[in-house]
């Protein structure tokens, strides 16, 4: 019989995605300020956003050739705590040596080094987050405890990236670049080791899987329920990237406003999230998954189209005070898409026996990730012919304006394949 694991076993287990968010959030963040900034650049910007998206690349591809490494990787220690061990350690070091490139100029040298670390990077943030998501299936069987899990990992989440987009800047101030990065990689490795606490072989009773690369993605992909599901979700981050993309451009152009306000309107969206977990938490609970999914696509669908109007004052109020008012409503659909996602895929997987027989949960998360990182492009390519088609100026703001309309469309279109959903279908799978 399974082992049920404890409020404290969850919190040891969420607690970790404090750590990759705010080590990733940062590197997102500082990474290409660190390189680029200053009369004496480290690297060219172009060449920096090149290596970039060769790392996004090895990012998506890394995805579901770990995913298979980890559904069929047999040892005593389990399927997915050798990952973590060893992810760990890899990821962290190579945080810290992303800024430590070998020339105080830009040159050959740091542009080799940087696509070599950006690489190892991407694979290694990889090695360790998709083992670690699939064990949320694993250690918890139960529907309303994987909602929790999955709102206590949203609830982590938030915090690490507050945690970067905030106290980054007060260790720069106080230690500089290179007291930040340590101090945070201290922080990153200790809540990165802590699910490792949670002794997976007392709570994980599946066995280690063994379809190959191509029979395993195609394996996945008969799921259907995994198939409505991921045509949803990815349509709707398509459409929610565009809008994260353009907040500057919202700041900056159509409200007027200086770079440093861009946190601010991010803050009154995710505080807004945040506060609402437990609410989503709850709902689900109640009125299942699929239906408190649907109510919130539905609502962004409407909310979107307003970002047009940006800029503008609205009721008697300023146009800064209505966008910020617009920015905080946001969070409200934004919570159940930053919570219940994970919980969809964890009770999805319980359908797997049914197809191979085996348990695959990785492979799940692992071709869930490749199909959004390419989303993730897709929606920069998106923003930027809206931009280059219309403008991005002050003199020229209709792209800028038109990327909350169309991000719409494209979150309507993830609504209706939600629509679809078989949810009875899956909780039946569960409950076999």
């Amino acid at each position: 019989m399974q082992k049920k694991l404890t409020w404290a076993g969850k919190l040891l287990y969420a607690s970790s995605s404090a750590g990759w968010s705010m080590l990733d959030r940062i590197v997102v963040t500082w990474l290409m300020y660190y390189y680029t900034a200053g009369e004496q650049p480290l690297l060219l910007p172009a060449l920096f956003g090149a290596v970039m998206v060769f790392g996004r690349i090895v990012d998506a591809v890394a995805d579901p050739l770990v995913a298979l490494w980890s559904d069929n990787h047999r040892g005593r220690l389990g399927r997915r705590t050798p990952f973590l061990l060893y992810g760990a350690l890899f990821y962290t070091a190579v945080y810290v040596a992303l800024f430590y490139p070998p020339s105080a100029s830009h040159g050959p040298a740091n542009l080799f080094y940087l696509a070599a670390m950006g690489g190892l990077y991407y694979f290694f943030f990889t090695v360790y987050v998709c083992p670690y998501l699939a064990l949320l299936p694993e250690l918890v069987r139960k529907e309303s405890d994987r909602v929790d899990l999955s709102t206590l990992r949203a609830a982590f989440s938030l915090l690490g990236v507050a945690a970067a987009l905030v106290g980054s800047g007060v260790l720069i101030n106080r230690l500089g670049f290179g007291g930040m990065i340590w101090c945070s990689a201290a922080a990153g490795i200790i809540l990165l080791y802590l699910p490792v606490f949670v002794r997976e072989k007392e709570y994980v009773t599946g066995e280690p899987a063994s379809l190959g690369l191509r029979d395993a993605i195609m394996t996945t992909l008969r799921n259907r329920a995994f198939r409505y599901y991921l045509a949803g979700n990815t349509t709707f981050w398509l459409g929610f990237n565009i809008v994260t993309v353009s907040l500057p451009f919202y700041v900056t152009v159509l409200l007027g406003q200086g770079e440093e306000m861009v946190s601010y309107y991010f803050a009154a969206a995710f505080v807004v999230a945040f506060l609402l977990f437990p609410a989503v938490n709850i709902l689900a609970k109640k009125m299942g998954q699929r239906l408190v999914m649907l109510v919130s696509l539905f609502f962004f669908t409407v909310l979107l189209p307003l970002f047009y109007f940006l800029g503008q004052p609205l009721a008697g109020l300023s146009a800064q005070t209505a966008a910020l008012i617009l920015m905080a409503v946001a969070g409200i659909p934004l919570a159940t898409l930053f919570v219940l996602p994970d919980a969809i895929v964890a009770a999805i997987t319980d359908l797997e026996a049914g197809l191979s027989g085996q348990q695959r949960q990785a492979m799940y998360f692992g071709t869930q990730g490749l199909i959004l990182k390419m989303v993730l492009g897709l929606s920069t390519l998106v923003t930027g012919v809206l931009f280059q088609v219309f403008g991005n100026t002050a003199a020229e703001p209709l792209g800028v304006k038109l990327t909350g309309p169309i991000a719409g469309v494209f979150v309507l279109a993830g609504c209706i394949f939600f629509y679809f959903y078989p949810e009875k279908e899956v909780r039946a799978g569960a409950a076999e």
